[in-house]
């Protein structure tokens, strides 16, 4: 399973970025936030890719729209903020996209909106008796700060080994572990350094951003094929950053990102 998010920023001129992308990448699951484009125009397009992806059913969700090539998928929770599908039955995917902090700082709103995406995970998990989950989106915060690291949240941990005890227990309650594998593409060793840049009149801003994150079960680390995640900065119809290699907003001011699992 390949999977695509991206968050497009509003464009109306963005389907023939997403189609060269989804072909030149041969995507599963096409995962999009703050979509405003042609939507039939991008639903028939999509039918004709290398892997024909079918729109699936987010209604009730405001800002996800999510198209796959897997016929066995039901619905979960719909939200304004997040999309849960289950995948064959066993396979619990959620995508989305999170409180802004353009408006005002949202630490703790996220907090509260992951721990609402948990729990429903969690109530599907039990139903279904699997542990296979994939959170993929725009967090629209950094993997070190509160929604992703805190135990109330996705406590979506830097490093963790399926060997390793699935859960931690604090004042006595237990909270099961997740996996964010984004804090392996940080920093500038490599480009790019995240998936969003924005310069800021703040004394804390750290300009490069992971905002666009997957957070897996510890049940899909050995699925999780590493060498195929990866922040997108080019396509067929050319590059996606600006002349200094910061997103280009008249495309997108966020990268796209990309993972794969092996099921």
């Amino acid at each position: 399973m390949r999977i695509l998010f991206w968050n497009t920023h509003r464009n109306v001129d963005i389907n023939s970025y997403i189609l060269d992308i989804v072909n030149q990448n041969e995507i599963d699951v096409l995962v999009l936030a703050e979509y405003m484009a042609e939507i039939n125009e991008l639903n028939d397009n999509l039918k004709q890719c290398k892997k024909r992806l079918f729109n699936w059913n987010t209604k009730g969700c405001e800002r996800i729209h999510i198209w796959g090539n897997y016929i066995d998928v039901t619905p979960g929770e719909q939200n304004k903020y997040f999309s849960v599908q289950i995948v064959n039955k066993q396979y619990i995917m959620c995508g989305v996209h999170m409180y802004s902090n353009l408006n005002g700082e949202h630490y703790d709103e996220r907090v509260a909106l992951a721990e609402e995406i948990m729990y429903s995970i969690k109530h599907i998990k039990q139903r279904l008796q699997t542990e296979h989950v994939i959170v993929i989106g725009d967090i629209n915060e950094s993997p070190y700060e509160k929604a992703c690291l805190s135990a109330k949240g996705f406590h979506a941990l830097p490093a963790l080994q399926i060997l390793d005890k699935g859960s931690r227990t604090v004042y006595g309650k237990e909270y099961e572990k997740m996996y964010n594998p984004m804090w392996n593409l940080f920093g500038d060793f490599k480009y790019p350094p995240g998936t969003y840049y924005r310069v800021e009149s703040k004394l804390y801003n750290p300009c490069w951003f992971m905002l666009d994150q997957v957070i897996i079960s510890q049940s899909m680390i050995p699925l999780m094929v590493k060498e195929q995640l990866k922040i997108i900065t080019k396509c067929g119809k050319g590059v996606l950053y600006t002349d200094n290699r910061y997103p280009n907003s008249n495309i997108s001011d966020h990268f796209p990102i990309m993972c794969e699992f092996n099921i």
